[in-house]
């Protein structure tokens, strides 16, 4: 990360010259950003000459009962087609600045004024209490040699931390017919995403243009009680899927801190008479570990979500296979780049990291959401 400062104290460069940083986006925010590091290392992501882009969802054929059967030179037992749906995805706009003035850039080894003292050590706890700065200068400088890297990286940590937020709770916005400057595009959540077309309630026939819901209240409908997360949660969520002709190629579940140690006590300690378990760490998802849960309709990963970042009251069931990041290309820069800024007459330096990204979620009976969550 520290050469996203090049040129901030040394030599001149242009932003324009500076190598993009999409590998330092998808691996600088680690297990704190476990869908964006494990979607990017996994896929990598595709890059656009646009905005936006479509995706096409399709409906899939049943066979339910015995089908029709055909005759020697007769004409088609029937005519088939199936039911298709389009969906509109957009790239946001993500861009964070950082300045600096010139003394801050340069003063990382400053010293504060002191007084020796044969008993400078008793000026401090060990605690962080008790400590008084003018006995403690000896002990060294500043532990940062790059002010400026350090703030870059913490920059780009935060900005994965958005789009990880964003990739949960975007609600889309195309910023259609917006003038330049006024308007925002929003990228699909998936939240979002996975809440079209989807069911009113657990009895409901599956939808295959729209998304899967398992609600975990008592009713089954999202008007009950909330409850915590089960193993028979898990195992009706991926019942669901099943029956919406869902690929499963690669599920993960996804939870909040909470939920993780509610199925831990329900799985691990074996409150109740099942036949099902958590592995820990024995799985790898584009370097993001992973535990994972045996289930009827076989093993699924697992994967805990910031509990700032997971929507209240909600767990997922994602097929990482389906998921990819989608940029737009910026002719002369690329995807995720730094850009000087102007700083006019003062007396400093300022850099800010840019890219215009979206998610692409895959058709939405991919996933499952599960909705009343304690």
């Amino acid at each position: 990360m520290g050469a996203i400062s090049l040129g901030a104290s040394s030599t001149t460069i242009y932003a324009q010259q500076i190598n993009n940083f999409t590998g330092e986006l998808f691996k600088v925010g680690g297990q704190r950003t476990p869908l964006l590091s494990a979607v990017g290392g996994l896929n990598g992501g595709k890059v656009l000459n646009s905005t936006f882009w479509q995706v096409q969802v399709e409906d899939n054929a049943t066979v339910s009962s015995e089908p029709t059967k055909a005759q020697e030179g007769n004409v088609p037992t029937e005519y088939l087609g199936r039911d298709r749906a389009a969906y509109t995805y957009v790239t946001q706009i993500f861009h964070k600045g950082v300045q600096m003035t010139y003394t801050a850039l340069a003063s990382t080894q400053n010293q504060n004024p002191f007084d020796l003292s044969a008993n400078v050590a008793n000026f401090s706890n060990g605690l962080g209490g008790n400590t008084a700065g003018d006995k403690l200068a000896l002990f060294g400088g500043s532990p940062v040699a790059d002010e400026f890297a350090f703030q870059m990286e913490k920059a780009m940590e935060k900005l994965a931390r958005e789009v990880e937020w964003f990739a949960f709770n975007g609600s889309f916005s195309d910023g259609a017919n917006a003038t330049p400057g006024s308007g925002t595009r929003e990228m699909y959540g998936i939240d979002h995403w996975i809440t079209i077309g989807k069911n009113a309630n657990n009895a409901a026939a599956v939808n295959p243009l729209g998304g899967n819901c398992f609600y975990n209240d008592v009713d089954g409908d999202g008007t009950g009680a909330s409850q915590v997360i089960s193993f028979k949660t898990i195992s009706g969520s991926l019942k669901r899927m099943y029956d919406n002709h869902a690929p499963m190629s690669q599920p993960v579940l996804c939870v909040s801190p909470k939920q993780l140690l509610d199925l831990n006590n329900e799985l691990v300690k074996g409150t109740v008479d099942i036949a099902g378990t958590i592995i820990p760490r024995d799985r790898s998802v584009a370097g993001v570990d992973i535990d994972t849960i045996i289930t009827p309709f076989g093993s699924i990963g697992l994967m805990v979500i910031d509990p700032d970042i997971m929507p209240a009251g909600s767990a997922f069931i994602l097929d990482l296979a389906y998921i990819q990041t989608v940029f737009t290309n910026i002719p002369g820069y690329g995807t995720v780049f730094v850009r000087d800024l102007d700083q006019d007459a003062n007396a400093r330096i300022g850099k800010a990291i840019y890219m215009e990204m979206g998610f692409e979620f895959g058709p939405p009976s991919y996933h499952c959401k599960i909705q009343s969550v304690a």
